[in-house]
């Protein structure tokens, strides 16, 4: 059998993933199977701030506009929203975008409707905001929630930040779970991975320890593919992925160059 026709039926069986990485040439898109870090290749052309996904579709942040891109066609489809230049997107009940003057904005019937300003907006994660100033909370308008120095956010049923101070867990009221300065934070399940200047540590329900990964780049986000694998991005556009179960039976990371400047970090849109 050969090579090409292996990968086909190894992905049909374990299940590919599409990966969107946003980086200063564009959108890349990355195929991820299992272990195997497949074709990649640029999906549209702009200097991607952020990226988010918002159900299957795609929002990115770009210093032109906020783009909504739908991946799910034979081609894909690019729609530009008329915010103007974004630092960063996320997708809650309804788009939110942040402007590099720090204008927050909710997409609403068509258009935009700002929420109030923060100082230095960093990412956004369902209604949660990173600022310079700590952590926001978008709802009718703006509600500061506390922390400082906030890098990342995660606004899932467990919200996280990522701080100068550390990684914070909100319960009622905010958790120190690392003293390490953090600067990325995922969830999945029972686990947690945060990039913190220790390294990436893990949180698989038995407490924090540090994962090896094989290069010195720095990390600019953390995420998971369909068949629990890990996947990360460095800054330089290294792609890397821990698969749950290797097909040669070798364990570790697996990665891979894309060549690629500005990395800002990826999306896993739903399939």
């Amino acid at each position: 059998m050969g090579e090409l026709e292996e990968d086909r039926i190894y992905a049909d069986t374990l299940g590919k993933t599409d990966v969107y990485v946003a980086a200063g040439l564009g959108v890349v898109e990355v195929s991820v199977s299992n272990d195997r870090i497949g074709q990649f290749s640029l999906a549209h052309r702009c200097p991607a701030r952020d990226i988010a996904a918002d159900g299957t579709d795609l929002l990115v942040a770009t210093d032109e506009d906020v783009l909504a891109i739908d991946p799910t066609g034979d081609e894909l489809t690019v729609e530009r929203l008329s915010f103007g230049p974004a630092v960063a997107v996320g997708g809650a009940d309804a788009p939110l975008a942040a402007a590099p003057d720090g204008t927050v904005a909710r997409r609403t019937d068509g258009g935009w409707t700002e929420l109030g300003a923060v100082s230095e907006p960093r990412a956004i994660d369902g209604p949660l905001v990173a600022t310079a100033d700590g952590v926001v909370r978008a709802g009718d308008g703006l509600e500061y929630v506390g922390l400082r120095d906030a890098r990342d956010v995660l606004g899932g049923p467990t919200p996280y930040a990522a701080t100068a101070d550390g990684l914070y867990r909100l319960g009622p009221g905010w958790t120190h779970e690392l003293e390490t300065e953090s600067f990325v934070v995922a969830a999945d399940g029972d686990r947690v991975h945060a990039v913190t200047s220790e390294g990436l540590l893990v949180d698989a329900g038995d407490g924090w320890r540090e994962r090896e990964v094989p290069t010195d780049e720095r990390l600019v986000d953390v995420g998971y593919i369909a068949d629990g694998g890990v996947i990360a991005v460095t800054e330089t556009g290294r792609f890397l992925v821990d698969p749950v179960a290797a097909k040669d039976g070798a364990s570790g990371w697996r990665s891979r160059a894309l060549g690629l400047d500005g990395t800002a970090g990826f999306a896993v849109p739903d399939r």
